[in-house]
């Protein structure tokens, strides 16, 4: 198992297969694996972080107002689509199969 020091991921560019930056990297989603934490997935994007400030009213009806537009707010990437080792955070597939985040 590899380790990851999350506070050096968290707010790094992530780039595309073509190397242009899609987002930011702004929440990581971890789930207990026993006595460690294994990361599922990656939140990238001005979605993402509205996500974070969803918890404070302010941060809701920001949400809220983004949910009423239906445009591209950022990515869900699973830990297996993103080359974490290198300099450079790249995906490891094409930007179409990444969920959108803010649906539903």
């Amino acid at each position: 198992m590899v380790e990851i020091n999350i506070e050096l991921l968290v707010g790094r560019a992530v780039l595309s297969r073509a190397g242009k930056t899609i987002g930011h990297i702004e929440e990581v989603r971890a789930e207990e694996d026993g006595p460690d934490l294994v990361i599922t997935e990656f939140h990238v994007g001005l979605y993402a972080a509205m996500e974070r400030m969803s918890a404070s009213p302010m941060g809701a009806a920001l949400l809220d107002l983004f949910r009423l537009r239906r445009r591209h707010r950022g990515y869900r990437i699973r830990w297996n689509q993103i080359e974490l080792g290198g300099s450079e955070l790249k995906l490891l597939c094409e930007e179409k199969e990444l969920a959108p985040l803010g649906e539903g």
